[in-house]
């Protein structure tokens, strides 16, 4: 497919800065802050959903789907011990991973 329609170009542009940020080379172990044991992947939905944008939303700034999202919040979920996304954010926040 070849384009020039700027808004297509803008979209794609801003989609692989954000991948570029967040790779790794192939075959290398994805890295965790080692304060927080947080993948730079599960730091940057935290701050996304935090910041209110829906599952969808958040899945296409991070160049994920909506079930992704849902399943990386589960676990992120279960690390934190909270029944709810309301509690997790809110235990998320009291250990500075927002």
């Amino acid at each position: 497919m070849c384009t020039r329609e700027p808004g297509i170009v803008a979209s794609l542009v801003a989609l692989f800065e954000r991948t570029w940020q967040a790779a790794v080379p192939l075959g290398a172990d994805r890295r965790k802050d080692t304060e927080t044991g947080l993948s730079a992947t599960e730091q940057e939905l935290l701050r996304l959903l935090a910041s209110g944008l829906t599952d969808e939303a958040a899945g296409r700034n991070l160049g994920l789907s909506a079930r992704s999202v849902r399943r990386q919040m589960a676990g992120l979920m279960e690390r934190l011990d909270a029944s709810s996304r309301f509690e997790a954010g809110l235990k998320a926040a009291q250990r500075g991973w927002l």
